[in-house]
């Protein structure tokens, strides 16, 4: 039979349950048990010796590493990330060295608490730092400390949304008018991303295999990025690469309208070169914005950043009566939820547009 005090039961169905302790806090508190199974309170009672044995040889091995150096210990954690995507491994890396480490230099694990970490995010906000941004920093610290077995309760800043930037008609003309009176792809391919809402690496990867005329499609599965350069005899600390889209999602076939199309097939050159440049070489995202943002100026059109091309593309195409099913796999977002969440304003402005057009009911000429 069992023994008081040994939380070990015989359940309904004759089995025996056995309970253990699976996990504690650094101050010794039970956070959560465990349990065996067997069909003889012997034989679970072994069970249980068993898992206890190795949950005593972890908290050992716990306790040693909380005395590890925060900035020490989380270089090393890093290491077993180098099989990330290379655009996510350069995010973490930038992180790592430019945000966490030098607040926590000296700080052994052991002296990570709430205080310290609100204390250090409250730093990231001095810093004025967008809250999206210190939001990342923190995932990547959850995720280092989770490792260790370190669980803090506190909360995320929450990310607040920028205004959605969007060029007006005026300017809209403008550059449909310049854009169709140009020879400089360059040029013509900022009318292209008012029609496609491509982002701008995307669009700097984009090669003439990729469009398909016939079908009006635009195929996209490449985006070009900057990421840290693990080449040790380089003296280059980042890198442009030519890699797939960070999700699934982004890997997309976007319609060409009609109008797009048939100026666009006027520039067509060789399969196997990029769009931007009609050579094997592709020109860098930070260069191609260079070039829009001096487009902008010498036309007189307002400064926009690019993506301010991708929110007019989406907020027309709402506005047209697209669907928002199909306008997000136009996005490449990887929801509904993305879009509705960054343009829900148009919706909402167009339910007021529909539910205006109901008028009142004239009874006397109904009689």
């Amino acid at each position: 039979m069992p023994k008081k005090g040994e939380n070990i039961t015989k359940r309904k169905d004759g089995r025996y349950e056995a309970r253990y302790v699976k996990e504690r806090d650094e101050y010794g508190r039970i956070l959560k048990y465990g349990s065996v199974y067997a069909k003889s309170y012997f034989a679970v009672k072994r069970k249980r010796e068993e898992k206890l044995k190795v949950f005593n040889e972890e908290n050992k091995r716990i306790i040693l590493s909380k005395n590890e150096l925060l900035n020490e210990s989380i270089i090393n954690w890093l290491d077993t990330k180098i099989s990330l995507k290379e655009s996510s491994y350069t995010n973490y890396y930038s992180i790592i060295y430019s945000k966490i480490i030098p607040y926590f230099k000296n700080i052994t694990l052991n002296k990570i608490n709430e205080t310290l970490i609100l204390k250090f995010i409250k730093s990231l906000q001095e810093q004025t730092l967008s809250n999206k941004r210190i939001k990342d920093i923190i995932l990547v610290l959850k995720q280092f400390l989770k490792s260790k077995n370190i669980y803090l309760n506190f909360e995320l800043p929450k990310v607040i949304k920028n205004k959605i930037i969007t060029l007006n008609n005026k300017e809209i003309a403008k550059i449909e008018m310049l854009a169709t009176n140009t020879n400089d792809i360059k040029v013509f391919a900022i009318l292209l991303d008012l029609f496609t809402g491509i982002r701008l690496g995307e669009l700097c990867a984009l090669k003439w295999q990729d469009i398909d005329f016939e079908n009006k499609i635009i195929h996209i599965s490449k985006t070009l990025i900057r990421v840290k350069n693990k080449d040790q005899n380089s003296s280059l600390k980042t890198k442009i690469i030519v890699d797939i889209p960070k999700t699934i999602s982004s890997i997309r076939d976007i319609p060409i309208n009609n109008n797009i199309l048939s100026y666009l097939i006027k520039f067509k050159k060789s399969n196997d070169t990029y769009l931007l440049t009609s050579t094997k070489d592709f020109i860098i995202p930070k260069k191609y914005y260079l070039f829009y943002q001096n487009f902008l100026k010498l036309n007189s059109i307002k400064k926009y950043n690019f993506h301010a091309l991708r929110h007019t593309f989406a907020t027309r195409s709402l506005l047209c009566g697209i669907d928002i099913k199909t306008l997000s796999e136009i996005l490449g977002h990887s929801s509904i939820k993305t879009t509705l969440d960054l343009y829900v304003h148009i919706k909402e402005d167009e339910k007021l547009l529909q539910i205006n057009k109901l008028s009142f009911i004239n009874l006397s000429s109904s009689i």
